[in-house]
Order: C-alpha cells, then sequence, then structure tokens
C-alpha cells in the first residue's frame, strides 16, 4: 500500500519522478543503522516491508506528508532536513524527523 499511496501522490503532484530513499530493510541492516545512530524504529515498518521514504523532486516534504497524512492510511513521518517522507501502512500516526 506505501508505493501505491507514492504513486497516487506523484500523479496529485503531477510529478515525473518518485525518488525511493529507502524501501525494505532486513532486521539486521536495520539494526546496523540503529547501532550507527540513525533515525530508524526499532520494530521498523521497513523491516515488515511495510515501509517506502520518497521524495517527489520540486514537491517540498511538508507539502507531500500533508496531503498523505490527510489519506489517513497509516504512518507518515516527515523528515525536512534529509528531504524526504516516510510512508507506511501500520498504525494511523505521524511525527518529524531530522
Amino acid at each position: 500500500r506505501p508505493l501505491r499511496l507514492a504513486l497516487e501522490a506523484a500523479r496529485h503532484f503531477k510529478a515525473a519522478r518518485i525518488d525511493i530513499i529507502s524501501g525494505y530493510r532486513s532486521p539486521k541492516y536495520n539494526l546496523m543503522l540503529r547501532k550507527k545512530g540513525r533515525e530508524v524504529a526499532r520494530d521498523s515498518q521497513h523491516t515488515k516491508g511495510n515501509a517506502v521514504d520518497i521524495r517527489l523532486p520540486d514537491i517540498s516534504p511538508r507539502a507531500l506528508s500533508k496531503w498523505i497524512r490527510g489519506k489517513r492510511l497509516g504512518g507518515v513521518g516527515i523528515y525536512r532536513t534529509s528531504g524526504f517522507v516516510h510512508v507506511d501502512s501500520g498504525p494511523i500516526r505521524s511525527w518529524s524527523g531530522r
């Protein structure tokens, strides 16, 4: 579902491209990222294949996350400094990261 929502967002914003920052991550890789101090959840939806981090060129992360949050289909995290939005099919929630 997250990838389908990313495609829907690209159509909505008339974006010609979706940059996928991260998709599925193995639990081992996720743990390595945590040990390096990266902002990743211990029980990340990425390790279940239920999350994608995306960027739409020329669309602000704020606008993208607001639109996706409006769909109320799962978790949405905005990472303004890194310039991407996390979308997952877990519980409906939202947060801001670096």
